[in-house]
């Protein structure tokens, strides 16, 4: 009767196990999805992301540091800017031009930037924030016209970007600045929604279907390792072991985080590393089981030949001797 009951209790377990596939595979997509979104927009709108991608190899997702993508985007422009031909400028424009692409330098390396206190959701630039820090082509006006002149800008465009600005002061100071209109917008960064970026964050996204994906894992296991252990003749979940190993091996090596700076300084995001090795180890765990429970039931599968000798009791009350054969078609 047991034997009768086994395949129907079998489907009903594949069909769980199926259900629990096809959602971690959409919260899996939904989390991709989730980190590659880029905080709503890019560093700069006419440059985009260009210089993180350049640096890093890939894209800045909703956790990369904020100074960071600043500081790297305006270390970008100034390369671009300081390698372009600008024999068409008079020496005296030749030479303001370099002087500001030196102030440019230092206010990169300082790392005092502006926050988005104003704009939840979505990146835009900020002039001077409300704690009087100052954007990059704000600080090269202040340095060379004065802060007053910058404060009268701020009043007037404190989040608008710099090709959007019809003021006759921004006009003037970039006309006598060796830079144009469009390089100042190149140099100007946008800032994220203010909130306290920290290298220890894991998106809600990741966390639970990482969760989801390790309970299917640990299932999975258990199930191995009874079919391993009383034997069983259904590859099945064998195989959707293979995939969901597989699959928690690229999702953790996937989502795990860039390692910024070097030596003493290097850092990054350790609560995002460890769950990504959580995720790889169980996905390894996984696959070997699937592999170890398809090599028993290959083995068991090929035993198309048994054979057996037994004993029996005769009709003059003595005991006989048989042999059994049988062969699996």
């Amino acid at each position: 009767m047991a034997r009768t009951n086994e395949p129907v209790q079998y489907l009903k377990q594949m069909k769980h196990l199926t259900i629990l596939l096809a959602l971690t595979v959409v919260i899996g997509f939904l989390s991709f999805t989730w980190q590659l979104r880029d905080c709503g927009d890019t560093i700069n709108p006419l440059l985009g992301d260009r210089s993180f991608v350049d640096k890093f190899g890939a894209r800045p997702i909703a956790t990369t540091d904020e100074d960071l993508r600043i500081s790297t985007h305006l270390e970008h422009v100034q390369r671009m800017l300081r390698a372009k031909d600008v024999s068409d400028l008079t020496p005296e424009l030749q030479e303001r031009r370099v002087h500001l692409l030196g102030l440019l330098r230092n206010y990169s390396s300082a790392g005092i930037f502006p926050r988005n206190h104003d704009h939840a959701g979505k990146r835009v630039p900020c002039f001077i924030d409300k704690d009087g820090r100052i954007c990059a082509v704000g600080y090269l006006i202040e340095q060379t016209a004065g802060r007053q002149v910058a404060e009268k800008i701020n009043e007037k465009h404190k989040y608008d970007k710099l090709l959007a600005m019809n003021d006759r002061s921004v006009n003037e100071w970039i006309s006598e600045s060796g830079l144009s209109k469009e390089e100042c917008a190149m140099i100007q960064p946008t800032y994220g929604p203010s909130r306290n970026y920290n290298y220890n964050y894991i998106s809600p996204a990741y966390g639970i279907s990482s969760s989801v994906l390790g309970g299917i894992n640990l299932s999975l296991n258990a199930i191995n390792g009874v079919q391993i252990g009383h034997g069983s003749d259904h590859n099945a979940v064998a195989i959707i072991s293979l995939f969901t190993g597989a699959g928690s091996i690229i999702y953790g090596a996937g989502m795990f985080p860039l390692e910024y700076g070097s030596g003493m300084y290097a850092t990054t995001n350790e609560s995002q590393k460890a769950l990504s090795m959580v995720n790889i180890g169980l996905g390894t765990s996984t696959l070997i089981m699937g592999i170890w429970n398809l090599t028993k039931i290959e083995k068991r599968t090929k035993r198309t030949v048994d054979w057996n000798i037994y004993s029996f009791p005769t009709m003059d009350a003595r005991m006989g001797l048989g042999l059994s054969f049988s062969k699996r078609l």
